[in-house]
């Protein structure tokens, strides 16, 4: 536990040394109001998972804020900060592919919080993987609303201007097939209870977060 907060605190101080170099790289190029609020948001960001563990009341998982802060990172600072989406190829829809993954670990973390008992049983496997692909599903459509959203006040986040509703869609159809790729992967997790197996990632995280917050 102690190694893994050292980590989250190293990772933390990179997260804004780097973004910290990407806000001022971006406004020094481009001083619109928009870019201070990304920057403004970059430097929000790594503070969610804080405040969730206020509000909700749960005990910190140090390996799922790892993960979120290098996803956060690699989707703001880098990618708008930066600008890694005008030279990595694909690394929007890269981002929508890792963004499934952690919507459907969230999804299973949702779906054993609002289970009576919270307890993990092998007879969960089907009705937990399915919760779990849809919840990445949802994220996804939520996400493309937003996106829409943004679009009124000037930017064009979907690139409708460039490709029509193709952006859109896949977008989209990346972050299902990540929560797919998870879902099999909780199927597995749950069918297999109490084997030794390699659980992978996503269900590495999930089982810190329902040893930490959700198993009685």
């Amino acid at each position: 536990m102690e190694r893994m907060r050292r980590a989250r605190n190293a990772m933390l101080v990179f997260y804004y040394v780097f973004t910290a170099c990407g806000a001022v790289f971006c406004l020094r190029r481009d001083g619109t109001v928009y870019n201070l609020l990304l920057a403004a948001a970059a430097l929000a960001l790594p503070a969610v998972p804080f405040a969730l563990y206020r509000v909700c009341r749960l005990r910190p998982v140090y390996l799922l804020e790892i993960v979120f802060d290098g996803f956060v990172l690699a989707a703001v600072p880098f990618a708008s900060l930066f600008g890694g989406y005008d030279f990595v190829p694909y690394w929007d829809k890269i981002l929508h592919f890792l963004s499934g993954f952690l919507f459907a670990v969230l999804g299973t973390a949702v779906y054993f919080s609002c289970k009576p008992g919270h307890k993990l049983e092998r007879a969960d496997a089907f009705n937990a993987s399915l919760y779990t692909w849809m919840f990445a599903m949802m994220s996804a459509v939520l996400w493309e609303i937003w996106e829409y959203f943004v679009s009124q006040f000037g930017a064009d986040p979907q690139q409708v201007a460039a490709t029509g509703v193709g952006d859109t869609m896949q977008d989209m159809i990346v972050c299902t097939l990540g929560g797919l790729i998870t879902a099999v992967s909780c199927w597995k997790y749950l069918r297999h209870l109490g084997e030794k197996r390699r659980k992978g990632l996503m269900m590495s995280l999930f089982e810190a977060y329902y040893r930490e917050n959700i198993a009685e």
